[in-house]
């Protein structure tokens, strides 16, 4: 299976370590993607600064092709993650540039089996023309205006209700059914998570793992997910989305015990 993300990549900073990481949700999809042992690609923006070319570099080591991004004169995205009494704070000091794409971008993301895109994608307009498979990141985005505009042009969305009961979890997937898209999943952090297709619930229990940094956790959970269920030899959808459901868990897991996404950090670049 071959998987492209389009979008956000951006430096996670963490001085109390000292330390920097790659995150961005396109960027995590591609390199969770490549960790499952499938072909992957990106698309976004680089910053000329010493950042943008630790992130280029970062996804080009984890095996992602970025041969269509672009660079840009400025600094790369990033953020600043500080931990205060236990509680995260992450305050964005750049944000992402917006990407444009050309017909050449338009056909060469075509030839993937899956594309993974986001609010922060800012390609939105270039919905109809990717007639590939796509998987788009409402993330805790609850808009019924944007479900009805997104929701039809795509074969699954993806939400992250943390904070949200079983029913209301189950009423903002419905909505988003309603809207027009018939495979819908939500990651609920230790709460589990649920999964919407073709109008049958179903539920999936967390594994209750202890913790080293969460940041990346949606973002492996989709991508296991997503590409589970399209690559699934169970015979019945039904047992298709069970295995998803479950292998997402076990994958979202391991990578909360690294820091960062997904480790693999570098000296902090102040």
């Amino acid at each position: 299976m071959k998987v492209i993300a389009i979008g956000d990549n951006v430096v996670d900073l963490y001085p109390a370590d000292k330390q920097m990481y790659l995150g961005g949700h396109a960027a995590n999809t591609a390199v969770f993607a490549a960790e499952l042992g499938l072909q992957a690609a990106y698309i976004g923006t680089f910053g000329n600064d010493a950042r943008g070319d630790f992130a280029r570099r970062m996804l080009v080591e984890r095996g992602v092709d970025v041969q269509h991004s672009l660079q840009y004169a400025g600094r790369n995205a990033f953020t600043t993650i500080t931990d205060k009494d236990g509680a995260r704070r992450k305050v964005v000091g750049e944000p992402p540039q917006e990407l444009r794409l050309d017909p050449e971008d338009i056909a060469y993301i075509n030839s993937f089996d899956l594309v993974y895109l986001n609010s922060e994608s800012h390609a939105d307009a270039f919905l109809q023309a990717i007639t590939a498979r796509k998987v788009y990141d409402f993330s805790i985005l609850d808009d019924d205006k944007l479900f009805k505009k997104i929701a039809p042009q795509i074969d699954l969305a993806y939400l992250s209700g943390k904070a949200r009961s079983d029913d209301d979890v189950e009423a903002l997937m419905r909505r988003v059914a309603a809207a027009g898209c018939d495979r819908i999943v939500c990651s609920r952090g230790l709460r589990g998570s649920a999964a919407l297709v073709d109008g049958m619930m179903s539920w999936q229990q967390a594994l209750g793992v202890k913790a080293v940094d969460s940041l990346g956790a949606g973002d492996a959970y989709i991508t296991s997910f997503a590409a589970t269920l399209y690559s699934s030899s169970k015979p019945t959808l039904d047992a298709k989305v069970s295995e998803s459901l479950s292998h997402a868990a076990k994958f979202a897991s391991a990578q909360v015990l690294l820091p960062g996404s997904f480790g693999h950090g570098a000296p902090l670049i102040s």
